[in-house]
């Protein structure tokens, strides 16, 4: 889910995008994401014809089952930073109708005051390289009185990293991540925070849902064990950094690294 302002969505390029979206629809079918999807639905209060809009809309996955949502006669609009993201989600949902995909920013919705019935936002925030507070206050803007606003985040601040086999490897790369900043998200806790930012928009939470990812593929740990190990280049020496790096590639090669991120979701009214 690409946005304003954060690192790697300013360098996401169209060289980049197969493996960006490759990671995105691994991330899509996680147990806890789609759950979290469907909790997140069942509170929207839309239907036929509603409008709905998808902030960080990324490949379209959830956008579609917004169309469906307000089908017929509504309209589902997804917004995404990046252009090359936009034009994937557009090519997915060709047939579809009543939804538009659009490059924008989720700190400036191209719609007025009002207007339309319920704003999604999932893992955008811990993205976005300005306070996320501003951006819910956008969304506050856009839904019409009563209207939802629904946001869902991870909060990496408190990802939890866990060797199987390996009591003193644990204990190390727990110090590590608590030392070093993760290179892929600029607000590492907005996962915890959903309901102050909601509540200081002036919208009354209705619901939260609290749950942890832990159903990664391989992949995406090894994308994970990446950022420790960039963000650790920073902080450690070059002989304990060897070290890290040494005991994350074990651990990844027996299969034995597991890690636990807290997923929020919180749905609130205007």
């Amino acid at each position: 889910m690409g946005e304003s302002g954060s690192s790697w969505a300013e360098r996401l390029s169209a060289a980049s995008v197969d493996g960006f979206v490759t990671a995105l629809d691994r991330q899509g079918r996680m147990d806890v994401v789609r759950a979290t999807r469907e909790w997140v639905r069942a509170r929207l209060a839309i239907g036929p014809g509603s409008t709905v809009i998808d902030v960080g809309c990324g490949t379209g996955d959830e956008l579609g089952e917004l169309t469906r949502l307000v089908a017929p006669g509504g309209r589902a609009i997804g917004l995404d930073l990046n252009p090359p993201m936009a034009h994937v989600a557009r090519r997915r949902l060709s047939r579809a109708e009543g939804v538009l995909v659009a490059a924008g920013e989720a700190t400036a919705l191209p719609v007025p005051d009002g207007a339309v019935d319920a704003v999604v936002c999932e893992r955008v925030l811990q993205h976005l390289g300005q306070e996320p507070a501003d951006a819910v206050r956008e969304y506050a803007r856009a839904v019409r009185g009563d209207g939802i606003v629904a946001l869902t985040d991870s909060d990496w601040s408190s990802l939890e990293i866990r060797v199987d086999d390996d009591e003193r490897a644990t204990r190390r790369l727990l110090d590590v991540r608590a030392r070093v900043r993760l290179p892929f998200t600029a607000n590492q806790g907005a996962g915890g925070r959903l309901g102050d930012y909601l509540e200081a928009a002036g919208l009354t939470v209705l619901d939260r849902r609290a749950t942890v990812l832990t159903d990664f593929a391989p992949e995406l740990v090894q994308g994970v064990a990446a950022g420790v190990n960039a963000s650790a280049a920073q902080a450690l020496s070059a002989s304990d950094l060897a070290d890290v790096r040494s005991t994350v590639d074990d651990a990844l090669a027996r299969g034995a690294l597991r890690i636990a991120v807290p997923f929020h979701a919180v749905v609130a009214r205007r």
